[in-house]
């Protein structure tokens, strides 16, 4: 695996994760509380594990990092829905 192209994806996936903290971030004031919020989560969880799963079939980054890279994004975006939820309670 080439070091550039791998930390290329890295950086490209990294990038995107942080987009999607952003944009659900910026959707706070919304009703994060709501399916149809819920619904725009998963759908951004869902393209962002396709790009993931692509990086590691085209050997741009290894599978165990991908995962990594998953999980540090689904737990950073359950962390800001408990945080949301505990504003309403």
């Amino acid at each position: 695996m080439d070091r550039l192209q791998h930390a290329l994806a890295k950086d490209v996936l990294m990038e995107d994760a942080n987009n999607i903290s952003s944009l659900i971030l910026n959707q706070k004031h919304l009703c994060m509380t709501c399916p149809a919020f819920e619904e725009v989560i998963d759908t951004q969880m869902f393209g962002f594990s396709k790009k993931v799963e692509f990086a590691i079939t085209m050997n741009l980054i290894e599978e165990q990092e991908g995962q990594l890279l998953l999980s540090e994004l689904e737990k950073h975006l359950n962390d800001m829905m408990n945080d949301a939820f505990s504003e309403y309670e």
